[in-house]
Order: structure tokens, then C-alpha cells, then sequence
């Protein structure tokens, strides 16, 4: 989607929101909002501030597109992932692979939400709001995927779906946590091996 932003008096120029908004998650994701300036967002963007302003609002609504958008791609992917056609245990582990791979970059480490939501716990309702609906809609898609596991026996059935779909999602935002803080993302690669190892059922 192109945005007519206006830098300086005279002729607005376009641009497209959605790649904006992709550069913006990066420097969010790796600096957080608190420190997060626009002298970073407009080296990562080449956007001044007045057109970041003119197109997306303040720096919290800024922060609000961020965070949709990254609904929208990251979890998405997720989703899509664990929605996937063959084994049901193998898309649970890709998911937490794809987890992982987010440990151990250097600058945007761990998850956005899981990030933001130890920044701000409920401090900010908008902030909050569009990461329970995100993570809600995962727990829902994981509880559904561990079913069908359940169902082919890859996965043990003595525990409820929904339990272990909420357990999922508490391992990996404590995982995810734990190692940015730590720097270690070995952490998070035990965390996650051990999980799929208790879930496994007798035909996996």
C-alpha cells in the first residue's frame, strides 16, 4: 500500500506503509519502545519524522501499526505453519525452530510481543490489546493442531488439548524471555527439546 507522505511543504511523496512498517519492526523489536527514537526510525526507514507522523500518527501509534503488522507477518507465519498439511508434531517443531532462529539473531532477539509485554505488562491497554488477540488466536490454532496430534497418536492424549496448547505458548514467551535477557540461546533450545519430548505420544 503506497502513502502519500508529506516531508516539507510542496509535493507529498509516496511510499509503501507495509515495507515501512517491516523497517520499524526491527528497530522496535530490537530496541524496545521506551528507547526506540526517531532519529532510529528515520535512519531505518529514510523517512523524517513529519512523515512518519503524517502517515502513522504519534510514536504510540506508530507502535500500534508495528505491532499489527507484526501480528500479521510473524504470527501469521506460525499459524499457517501449524495449520500445515502432514504431521501435526513436526509443525509444532517447526514453530518452535522458527522460535529459536528468533533467539539467536543478535539485534531482534526473542518476540516482539513477549518483549513488549515485559516492557509494559497491561500499562498500555492498545499495546495489550492487539497482543492478547494475536496470542489468543495461537493458543486456538495450537490447541487444534495438538488435537489432530492427539488423534494420530503423535502426541499424548491424557493431557487436554487446551492445556497444552496454553502450555506451549508459556514455554515458548518464558524461553523467549529468559534468553534475550540472558544472552544465551541455548536456554530456549532446551526449553523447547524438552517440551516436544514430554508431548510425544506412542506413534511419534
Amino acid at each position: 500500500m503506497l502513502q502519500a507522505a508529506k516531508e516539507m511543504p510542496g509535493r507529498p511523496r509516496e511510499f509503501d506503509c507495509e515495507a515501512t512498517l517491516a523497517k520499524a519492526v526491527d528497530v522496535f523489536w530490537e530496541y524496545g519502545f521506551s528507547k526506540t527514537t526517531y532519529a532510529l526510525l528515520e535512519k531505518a526507514t529514510g523517512l523524517h519524522r513529519q512523515s512518519l507522523v503524517y502517515a502513522f500518527g504519534d510514536k504510540k501509534a506508530l507502535f500500534q501499526a508495528v505491532l499489527r503488522h507484526y501480528a500479521k507477518t510473524r504470527v501469521q507465519a506460525a499459524i499457517d505453519q501449524l495449520k500445515a498439511p502432514g504431521s501435526p508434531l513436526t509443525n509444532i517443531r517447526l514453530v518452535f525452530d522458527s522460535w529459536l532462529r528468533d533467539v539467536q539473531r543478535k539485534s531482534t532477539t526473542g518476540c516482539l510481543f513477549v518483549n513488549t509485554s515485559g516492557e509494559f505488562g497491561r500499562a498500555e491497554p492498545a499495546f495489550a490489546q492487539v497482543i492478547e488477540q494475536s496470542t489468543q488466536r495461537l493458543i486456538e490454532v495450537f490447541e487444534q493442531a495438538i488435537q489432530a496430534g492427539q488423534s494420530q497418536g503423535e502426541i499424548l492424549s491424557y493431557i487436554d488439548a487446551a492445556d497444552l496448547a496454553r502450555q506451549a505458548i508459556a514455554v515458548g514467551d518464558g524461553a523467549l524471555l529468559r534468553s534475550r535477557a540472558s544472552n544465551d540461546p541455548s536456554f530456549a533450545e532446551a526449553v523447547f527439546r524438552a517440551f516436544l519430548a514430554s508431548i510425544k505420544g506412542q506413534n511419534s
